[in-house]
């Protein structure tokens, strides 16, 4: 009852304050680290996870689009202005995750900034993790279904293809496409 309080008074703050949409249909965890801009819609089931002490940044019009969910973990997310996350998308700030102004995250797509170990000598579920930080820069489009992983970089403008696996950096203007991600031509 009381979280579902919490939320109902978040949500009033900001819709007053910055003109935000925040369903009450969504679900906030930690909202003392949740921290939005103007005009942020959050739709009915969507999730944002706050509760690690990085948290989470919204700019201003952020859209984060039903069953999407958002982790700040350890690293923290950052979505700059303008950045729309899909239905059923995820994005894991366990490393660190920004991702720049006017970005399209598909739907389905998964941001992951970890990684479990995989030494022969112990249980892989019992090995820790190694996170990386995720720079995704402005005015790209991650496509449906792609997913990428720790450690790597996006550079702005770039174009990934549905269902890609991005393993490595991808640079500015490149459209990147497949398992794991090629670049194959560029935008310009």
């Amino acid at each position: 009852m009381l979280r579902s309080w919490r939320q109902f008074v978040f949500s009033c703050r900001a819709r007053l304050s910055g003109g935000c949409r925040i369903s009450l249909g969504a679900y906030l965890k930690g909202i003392e680290n949740i921290r939005v801009g103007r005009k942020c819609k959050v739709h009915a089931d969507a999730s944002i996870d706050a509760s690690r002490s990085a948290g989470v940044i919204f700019g201003d019009q952020v859209t984060l689009n039903r069953f999407a969910y958002i982790q700040g973990g350890s690293g923290g997310v950052r979505l700059g202005n303008h950045v729309e996350i899909n239905n059923f998308s995820i994005v894991n700030g366990t490393g660190g995750v920004d991702i720049g102004d006017n970005t399209l995250v598909g739907p389905g797509v998964r941001i992951i900034s970890y990684q479990h170990q995989t030494t022969a000598a112990a249980l892989i579920r019992t090995q820790p993790v190694q996170a990386k930080a995720i720079r995704i820069g402005q005015d790209c489009w991650i496509g449906a279904n792609a997913i990428v992983l720790a450690g790597v970089t996006i550079g702005d403008g770039a174009v990934i293809g549905a269902g890609a696996v991005v393993t490595h950096d991808i640079p500015a203007n490149a459209i990147a496409v497949g398992v794991p991600a090629r670049h194959i031509k560029d935008r310009r």
